[in-house]
């Protein structure tokens, strides 16, 4: 394991551009239930989200590997600093899933999950081994080639999935996959561990202070992150609006009586609740941000709704037809 999923509480560095060893594990280790994936279902299951979420918050997934009590991520950002929303996402959705089809309840994963930002010009082919090589303590006989639930047989052997970014990793050895292999095989025989530095870089010593720069700079007043975030911002209310727009148009409402705040029922009601489905599916919004954006004060408002939209049949009926407008 990285050193070693660290137990003290660090604040998280959440930057665009960046990349990202991420990695939990399952809340106990004392029961043979204790585990996050009881078999391929949940393993695809859990894969499912990683392609959604990656895609609605713009990540790069370069490579994962799931084991039974904990999972790898490596992914890199975009233009939005979102990670901590991204895996909250993913892990909420799971746990949900996880919990309804086992029969449980509570948190599946532990409080915080964990991760380090890899100096991707020196080290992003290292970690990529790293977990590649995870399983080896499971499978028998050691070879993580064998091992059904990582990213290494596409990167061996192609097709990969669509959200699963293998190019940048390759192009180091030319394009050919067998070379990757070799360089995995390699790390069979070889020390793997990864030079970590303040418990959250992977890189150089020097890594970690032009981090420290990076992180002033970004919080600049007038700084070009932060216009860029500006922007980002400009253009997640403009699409905000056209969902409230299509939706209204559905219901021959107006977006202003939707977006009201008031206590809203019938029609209107309706149109509500879907809006804020959709601000959440097509935003990476946070319950706060769509609490605002429709003027409501408390955000259970939101939540109540867009956790009970599968009870409904009208509002799946009305949803299904909607979401084919934004195709």
């Amino acid at each position: 394991m990285p050193q070693d999923f660290p137990m003290t509480r660090l604040t998280r560095i959440d930057l665009p551009f960046c990349l990202y060893h991420v990695f939990s594990r399952t809340i106990g280790l004392k029961h043979i239930d204790d585990v996050a994936f009881h078999d391929i279902k949940d393993k695809n299951k859990f894969l499912d989200y990683v392609e959604r979420y990656s895609g609605l918050f713009s990540f790069r997934i370069h490579a994962w590997c799931l084991m039974s009590t904990h999972f790898h991520l490596l992914l890199e950002s975009t233009e939005q600093a979102v990670l901590s929303e991204f895996m909250r996402r993913l892990l909420t959705a799971y746990t949900v899933y996880f919990n309804r089809r086992h029969d449980r309840h509570g948190h599946l994963f532990q409080g915080r999950f964990h991760s380090l930002i890899i100096d991707k010009a020196t080290h992003l082919l290292a970690v990529s081994r790293y977990i590649h090589l995870n399983p080896v303590k499971t499978t028998k006989p050691a070879n993580p080639e064998t091992y059904a639930c990582s990213s290494l047989k596409y990167y061996l052997k192609g097709g990969e999935p669509s959200y699963l970014y293998t190019k940048e990793t390759l192009d180091w050895f030319g394009g050919e996959r067998e070379k990757y292999g070799e360089f995995v095989r390699k790390g069979l025989t070889e020390e793997t561990a990864l030079p970590i530095h303040f418990r959250r870089f992977v890189g150089d010593p020097s890594f970690g202070e032009r981090m420290g720069k990076l992180l002033v700079w970004g919080s600049t007043k007038g700084s070009r992150a932060e216009k860029a975030k500006r922007l980002r911002k400009y253009k997640e209310r403009q699409k905000a609006d056209d969902i409230c727009d299509i939706v209204a148009g559905h219901f021959h409402l107006s977006s202003q009586a939707i977006k009201s705040g008031r206590s809203a029922h019938g029609i209107t009601g309706v149109a509500r609740t879907l809006s804020m489905i959709l601000l959440r599916e097509k935003l990476p919004w946070t319950y706060r941000e769509i609490a605002d954006f429709m003027n409501i004060y408390w955000i259970s408002g939101v939540t109540r709704r867009v956790f009970n939209q599968g009870e409904n049949k009208e509002i799946l009926q009305h949803l299904n037809i909607i979401r084919k407008k934004f195709h």
